[in-house]
């Protein structure tokens, strides 16, 4: 059950966590490499000589080109006339000119799309190549990325909002601060419904619960599941994290998909009217509007933001602004700076 208690004053702002990794990097596994000119009669040397050696990644001026697989390999070499008929040929004569190559910075939940996405034609899903701006870097083990993504699903589990189940406070806090660490420019929405006090004090806060899933729903489905992160801080407060570049567009199918829905949490009168009477904070009667949804949108400034503190300054301030607006509005804050007070001594 929703109630007053659930909204933040500023739901970003929380004490420092233990954020767990959530990018590719944290699977690479140490794993050496060959060069394109070796022979099959001296990598299958190097095979025998290294029984725990499964996988041969093949290298050319730092890129994987290839990859060796010691099981496919040994039965050509180890065959009736294998070490004679081929031992003197270019090993990338028996490579997977085409393994499975992900970059270190690819979210893992994106990293086990695409493995499964090749499950049909990859030949062998245990393993694959990790590069680091396309330059080889080492192994990753499917199991341990399938283990990697369990804890982070039992992690956002453990901090989801009870009512729509959305990531909650300190998820959104990770999925900043990953973005700030790896340079990636993404946009932040400040999502807060107007006059949703008096519309629970009025309809109850059952209703009030079912505008607070249904408000979940419209961000969810207008996100890109690939690229974009929906939180719920708490309350009516929402926070959808874009890596999406057509973040403006999707912010206003999100306003006019709500102001069509608004309205159906109401009663036929109160529709007619245009909104309820309730009591203010000073415990007078006044009239209010329907339902409306505020967005303030910033795109924080990577060299500037050290933080989710810095973000969440600038978001906080975007949706005050958005607020000042009546009905169903998005708000764009072009100040992507934080302002901070300059030390002694130094100058402005």
């Amino acid at each position: 059950m929703t109630s007053p208690h659930d909204c933040p004053e500023d739901g970003l702002l929380l004490p420092p966590v233990s954020p767990l990794p959530k990018t590719v990097s944290c699977l690479v596994t140490p794993n050496p490499s060959i060069a394109p000119d070796l022979t099959v009669g001296t990598v299958g040397t190097i095979l025998r000589r290294n029984k725990e050696l499964y996988y041969l990644p093949v290298v050319r001026d730092g890129k994987p080109i290839g990859l060796i697989r010691r099981l496919d390999f040994m039965d050509i070499f180890l065959s009736n006339f294998g070490r004679e008929l081929h031992g003197k040929k270019p090993a990338t004569l028996f490579m997977d000119p085409n393994p499975l190559i992900i970059e270190e910075e690819l979210p893992l939940e994106h990293a086990s799309r695409r493995i499964t996405g090749r499950l049909d034609r990859f030949s062998d899903p245990h393993a694959f190549i990790i590069a680091r701006d396309g330059c080889y870097s080492g192994l990753g083990w499917t199991m341990h990325l399938l283990e990697k993504i369990t804890d982070l699903r039992i992690q956002d589990a453990r901090y989801a909002n009870p009512l729509t189940l959305l990531p909650g406070n300190v998820p959104i806090q990770d999925r900043i601060e990953e973005l700030i660490k790896s340079r990636r420019s993404f946009a932040v929405a400040y999502c807060d419904l107007d006059h949703f006090k008096p519309f629970n004090d009025v309809y109850g806060y059952q209703k009030g619960d079912q505008v607070i899933r249904g408000v979940g729903q419209i961000l969810s489905v207008h996100a890109d599941p690939e690229r974009d992160f929906v939180g719920h801080i708490g309350g009516d407060d929402f926070i959808v994290v874009f890596e999406s570049t057509d973040w403006r567009p999707r912010c206003e199918r999100i306003l006019k998909e709500f102001g069509r829905m608004a309205p159906r949490f109401y009663t036929a009168i109160d529709q007619l009217q245009g909104g309820i009477k309730a009591l203010d904070r000073r415990g007078q009667e006044q009239f209010f509007p329907l339902l409306s949804l505020s967005v303030g949108v910033v795109q924080p400034e990577l060299d500037d933001c050290r933080s989710h503190h810095d973000v969440a300054t600038l978001a906080t301030e975007a949706k005050h602004q958005a607020k000042l607006v009546s009905g169903n509005s998005l708000f764009v804050e072009r100040r992507y700076r934080v302002f901070r007070q300059p030390a002694v001594g130094t100058l402005p």
